[in-house]
């Protein structure tokens, strides 16, 4: 008699674009049911050195974390800018489901991003040093620009949770692509949610709720 061992179910999360990288998803981590999942962080780039700007470095990264747990139940979770990366990966690889927290498939301008606390660009005049460097930034435009559009070659159900009141990416980014998003999906909207609600210290109860729900496959 053959046995096979069941499948563990791994959530693999991607960070989005900023200092904080894996850091991000530090309060669902501890959150989450270590029972029922395992959760993956990882840093797709070091913030703090401005050469580390290659952006088809950072989507091997992701993608080695894909192959390194291929046997399993991978479960892809994208924050911001991650949300674009896990989308990418979503379409080339096969996984159980596909989560995006406030996923940045509207581009966004250098000016939108600085107004609310990334800082991108150098101050030369003081000679500081930002935190992710400018080269990263345009490796973050790269990014956005040239996967946007993984989403609509998904088969792969696809949860999208996105704050009302996002002051980085607009709410209307996720809206813009859910109609045109093929298979089974979800679009729900955190009343009050802003960008970084997954470690605000203010939503957080709200938006791990409807996450668990999506993992369990209670919203499709």
């Amino acid at each position: 008699m053959l046995f096979f061992k069941k499948k563990q179910k791994v959530i693999i999360t991607i960070h989005g674009f900023g200092k904080n990288v894996q850091h991000e998803f530090d309060p669902l981590s501890k959150h989450i049911d270590k029972k029922k999942y395992q959760i993956i962080q990882f840093d797709m780039y070091d913030p703090y050195d401005p050469h580390d700007d290659n952006y088809e470095t950072w989507i091997k990264k992701a993608e080695e974390k894909i192959h390194e747990y291929k046997d399993q139940e991978i479960i892809l979770l994208g924050f911001s800018m991650g949300g674009v990366i896990a989308s990418y990966l979503a379409s080339i690889y096969h996984v159980r489901s596909l989560i995006l927290v406030a996923p940045a498939f509207q581009y966004l301008d250098l000016a939108n991003i600085t107004n609310h606390g990334i800082k991108i660009v150098k101050n030369l005049a003081k000679k500081s040093v930002s935190v992710p460097s400018a080269s990263q930034t345009k490796a973050f435009q790269t990014i956005i620009n040239q996967y946007k559009e993984s989403i609509y070659h998904i088969d792969c159900p696809v949860t999208i949770f996105h704050g009302t009141k996002d002051e980085v990416i607009p709410v209307e980014s996720s809206k813009n692509i859910y109609s045109n998003i093929p298979g089974k999906k979800r679009l729900i909207y955190i009343e009050g949610g802003k960008h970084r609600m997954l470690y605000d210290g203010i939503m957080e109860e709200c938006i791990f709720t409807l996450i668990d729900d999506a993992l369990e496959d209670k919203l499709i």
